[in-house]
C-alpha cells in the first residue's frame, strides 16, 4: 500500500515538473521570436566633414615709432644748453644740445694762426725759388735752386697740414652743436645743462612721426604656428573703434631671457591719430589649425577612459561604436580630429540606448 502511493507521488512530481520545463521553454521561443522580429531603431545622423579649424589669438602691445634715433655728440664735454624738452617736436636742422666750446673756438684760432704762418712761409719759398730759377745758371749754383725747390716743396706741405689741421678743428667746433637730422618728436632726454657726457652718450631721443608699428612679445608655439608675412588686426585698448592692420615686419632673433618670448614688430599700414606713441593696444590674428569635425555634443559617447561615437555601417545599417581623439569641447559641439572619416554617419541623438550590430533607420532630416 505505502509502495503505491510513494510511486503515485513520484510520478506526479516528475509530470509538473515536465510542465514548468516545457512552459519554460515555450516562453523562451516566444521571447526570441519578438527580438527578432523588433523594427530597426530610428535614428537621427549627421555626414562627418573635415575643415581647417582656425582659431584667433591676441596680445596685448603698444605702439612705437618704426624709426627712433639717439642722438649724442661724437665727442666728450660739459652740456652748456639743451634746447628741447620731452614732447617738443623738431624740424631737420633744430639745434637740440650745445657743449662749451672754449676749448674747441681755442684750438680753432690756433689752426687758423697755424696757417696763416704755414702760408707765409710758403710766399717766401715761392719767392725764393723764383729768384734762383732767374739766376740760375749766370749767377747761381745748380745747388742753391734745388735747395731753393726744396723748401718751396716743405712750405707746401707745410701749408697742406695746417689747411687739414683747421678743418679738424672746425668740425670740433662744429661736433658741439647737436642738431635734429629728420622731423619727429623728442622722447627722450640724457643730460642736462652742466652734466659731462661722454662721446655717443644718449642725449635727445627722437622718434620720427611718420610710419609706426605695433610691438608685441609672443611666444614661441604662436611664432612657429604663424610664420612670417602675417596679417593683424590691431585695435585701441581705450577706443576698440580705433583700429588697424598690419603685416609681421620684424622677429627679434633671440627671446627674451626671462619670459622667453620674442618681440615681434608689426608694421601698421595706415595707423590713426589715436595711436599715439606708447598707447597700448589689442593685436589679433588668425591661427591656422588642423581639419577637424564638428559635432554636436549629443553624438559623445563615453567607452571607458576614451571619448567615442557611433555611427552607421551604409552596407547593412547597423550601428558601430569607434573611439574618437577630441581636440576640444565648446558649448554645444566638439571638435574631433582623429577616428573618423569623412562622409562616416554620426548618430547624433539616443547615443545611450544604442548596442554594437544594432539595426537601426535613418529618421528624415539625417545628411548621409
Amino acid at each position: 500500500m505505502n509502495l503505491r502511493l510513494a510511486a503515485s507521488r513520484s510520478s506526479a512530481i516528475i509530470g509538473a515538473s515536465g510542465a514548468v520545463l516545457a512552459a519554460f521553454l515555450l516562453v523562451g521561443c516566444q521571447g526570441e521570436d519578438e527580438v527578432a522580429e523588433l523594427p530597426p531603431r530610428p535614428v537621427k545622423t549627421i555626414a562627418v566633414s573635415f575643415n581647417p579649424e582656425d582659431t584667433f589669438g591676441s596680445l596685448v602691445g603698444e605702439i612705437r615709432p618704426r624709426t627712433e634715433t639717439n642722438f649724442g655728440f661724437r665727442q666728450g664735454g660739459e652740456i652748456r644748453e639743451r634746447d628741447v624738452e620731452v614732447g617738443d617736436i623738431v624740424e631737420p636742422g633744430t639745434v637740440l644740445a650745445r657743449l662749451d666750446e672754449e676749448d674747441a673756438q681755442d684750438a680753432l684760432r690756433k689752426a687758423e694762426a697755424n696757417l696763416f704762418a704755414a702760408q707765409a712761409q710758403l710766399q717766401n719759398a715761392e719767392t725764393e725759388r723764383a729768384r734762383q730759377q732767374q739766376l740760375y745758371p749766370r749767377t747761381s749754383t745748380r745747388q742753391a735752386l734745388e735747395s731753393a725747390i726744396a723748401q718751396a716743396s716743405t712750405a707746401q706741405a707745410g701749408v697742406d697740414a695746417a689747411q687739414a689741421g683747421l678743418r679738424i678743428a672746425q668740425t670740433n667746433v662744429d661736433n658741439r652743436v647737436l642738431k635734429a637730422n629728420a622731423a619727429g618728436v623728442v622722447t627722450a632726454v640724457g643730460g642736462e645743462v652742466g652734466q659731462v657726457v661722454g662721446g655717443g652718450q644718449m642725449v635727445v631721443r627722437v622718434a620720427q612721426l611718420g610710419d609706426r608699428d605695433a610691438v608685441f612679445q609672443v611666444p614661441e608655439a604662436t611664432i612657429q604656428t604663424t610664420g612670417g608675412n602675417a596679417r593683424v588686426d590691431v585695435q585701441l585698448l581705450s577706443n576698440p573703434n580705433a583700429k588697424a592692420t598690419g603685416t609681421v615686419r620684424e622677429i627679434s632673433p633671440t627671446a627674451d631671457p626671462v619670459t622667453r618670448n620674442f618681440t615681434v614688430r608689426v608694421g601698421l599700414d595706415s595707423a590713426p591719430d589715436d595711436f599715439r606713441f606708447g598707447s597700448a593696444v589689442r593685436g589679433t590674428i588668425r591661427l591656422a589649425g588642423a581639419p577637424a569635425a564638428r559635432l554636436p555634443i549629443t553624438a559623445l559617447f563615453s567607452q571607458g577612459n576614451q571619448s567615442a561615437v557611433w555611427i552607421v555601417d551604409s552596407a547593412d545599417s547597423t550601428t558601430k561604436l569607434v573611439p574618437v581623439e577630441v581636440h576640444r569641447f565648446d558649448t554645444s559641439d566638439f571638435l574631433v580630429t582623429k577616428g573618423l572619416a569623412s562622409g562616416d554617419n554620426v548618430v547624433v541623438a539616443g547615443v545611450q540606448q544604442l548596442r554594437p550590430g544594432m539595426a537601426v533607420r535613418l529618421l528624415e532630416g539625417s545628411s548621409e
